[in-house]
């Protein structure tokens, strides 16, 4: 009788040993309350909060906007809103992170030329945001990198028609992308926005010259009409030289490698007008 006491009491304390194991480990499994739970599933600012980033970021003041229309989407699993609004003679188009406020995209464009059927292209709102400033845009914002590719350029602003003017992304960095055509000839620049420095620009004439087989521009002259664009470049910077045809119109193709930068063009062989220019930064 003793020894069968002995071995119901063992099981006893066998049994309250285990539920006390279990017992503690759900007081282990942290208990996230309701509240909590809504709060992670509501992180997102408000629409007027996303309009606000949107104008900000544009430097436009709510009096001066007509906001069009603001959606909440999911791209490449981020919600964002996308705020869409005009000013004056442009239409902007901007997208703000739902959780974070930055702006991810932007674009904007002058409404004639949207009404005509011309489309501002936009930035992949996948790409990476990188560290912004209050306004999202850099140290430097859309209007002061349009008047640095203008001034570059040696075009007016009351002579330029722009039809991109956008946020992107060149090797990781934030850039503007600028378009506009002048005097018969499209202009491509990026400028960087944390410095203004001008990353890119190209230059190409719509305007052909004139259509011959003849070559009345020599080599020489076409190579120095060219290196008098680069200061401080020589023949010794010059590559790719080569005499071609398009369409049957001749022309001189060539490549400049000097001070960090690298310039392709086109100089007609019949006028010796330049017609097409671009400019990049070598690393």
């Amino acid at each position: 009788m003793r020894k069968k006491w002995i071995f119901t009491g063992a099981a006893f304390a066998l049994a309250m040993t285990l539920t006390g194991c279990r017992d503690n480990a759900a007081a282990s499994i942290p208990q996230q309350s309701s509240q909590e739970q809504t709060k992670e599933q509501t992180q997102m600012i408000p629409m007027e909060e996303a309009q606000e980033a949107a104008l900000k970021a544009a430097d436009i003041v709510a009096a001066d906007a007509d906001i069009s229309a603001t959606t909440l989407s999911e791209v490449a699993g981020v919600a964002c809103y996308k705020v869409e609004f005009t000013s004056g003679e442009y239409a902007y188009a901007y997208t703000i992170n739902a959780e974070t406020g930055a702006v991810m995209e932007m674009s904007s464009q002058e409404q004639n030329a949207q009404a005509s059927g011309t489309q501002t292209e936009t930035a992949d709102p996948a790409a990476p945001a990188p560290a912004q400033n209050a306004t999202g845009t850099g140290t430097v914002d859309e209007a002061a990198a349009q008047k640095i590719a203008l001034e570059h350029a040696g075009v007016k602003a009351a002579d330029a028609t722009i039809t991109k003017s956008k946020l992107d992304y060149e090797d990781g960095r934030q850039v503007y992308d600028i378009e506009w055509y002048a005097g018969g000839a499209k202009y491509d620049y990026e400028i960087a926005t944390d410095t203004g420095e001008i990353i890119s620009s190209a230059y190409e004439e719509k305007t052909m010259g004139a259509d011959s087989k003849n070559v009345t521009v020599s080599e020489a002259d076409a190579k120095k009409t060219a290196l008098d664009r680069v200061s401080g470049a020589t023949d010794k910077d010059l590559y790719e030289w080569k005499l071609d045809y398009d369409d049957g119109r001749p022309e001189y193709e060539g490549k400049i490698i000097y001070g960090g930068t690298e310039y392709e063009f086109t100089i007609d062989a019949a006028t010796g007008s330049v017609m097409e220019w671009d400019a990049e930064k070598v690393r």
